[in-house]
């Protein structure tokens, strides 16, 4: 009896090949999408637990909202800050002040409105920002590093120039003069990951809260 082969030509070899090379092609950007969600819904409960924590803060400072730092001797600068020191009592847990998906202290806080502020006066505190993602930002030696800040829109311009690559880590042209003063970044999934003062956190893509507003520190502002 005649022995059948089974083997496999070239031909066939190289269409299995390129099958799964348009498979991988196909499904990789997928997975990527898949485990940056992942990430991404990991920053949201971070974020979550740090604004719950800066309100167990202000409860216990006479509803007065968290400062960036504060300075124990005025004449020192820096001191305990809200990321390291003022919300750690209340959270316990320091990996939580770093994003997933930076793996960096890359929150920012809305110091500029929200320092020492008597929640009192928040009118609408479920839309106004308390902490979000963050680009890095200039510094005083003329590099670029995380800070642990976010500045209002009104910071960049009015209205502010919306960067070309919202995703990129880095501040746009134009951002050399604003020291130690970072924008939100469309990190994940090309949107933002924001904590409100209510304590409520969410996904958005920065168009909604950060450029095009009027006025245009209108998620900030706490007026």
């Amino acid at each position: 009896m005649a022995r059948r082969c089974f083997g496999f030509t070239l031909i066939e070899l190289l269409v299995v090949i390129a099958i799964i090379a348009i498979l991988a092609a196909i499904l990789f950007p997928v997975f990527a999408r898949a485990r940056e969600k992942a990430r991404q819904t990991s920053c949201l409960s971070n974020l979550k637990q740090l604004a719950l924590g800066a309100l167990m803060y202000a409860q216990d400072y006479d509803e007065r909202m968290m400062p960036r730092y504060y300075r124990i001797n005025p004449a020192v600068p820096g001191g305990p800050n809200w990321c390291y020191h003022l919300v750690q009592p209340y959270v316990k847990n320091l990996e939580i002040t770093k994003c997933p998906s930076t793996k960096q202290y890359s929150y920012g806080y809305n110091q500029q409105y929200l320092n020492w502020c008597m929640l009192a006066v928040i009118k609408a505190p479920a839309e106004t920002v308390m902490i979000c993602d963050v680009k890095r930002c200039w510094n005083s030696g003329g590099g670029l590093s995380w800070d642990l800040s976010v500045f209002p829109p009104s910071t960049f311009g009015n209205p502010p120039s919306k960067p070309a690559n919202d995703e990129d880590p880095d501040p746009p042209p134009g951002d050399e003069s604003q020291i130690y003063h970072p924008r939100p970044r469309g990190l994940h999934n090309e949107g933002c990951n924001v904590a409100w003062v209510d304590g409520h956190a969410k996904w958005l893509k920065t168009d909604a809260f950060f450029y095009g507003q009027s006025p245009t520190d209108r998620f900030f502002d706490r007026e």
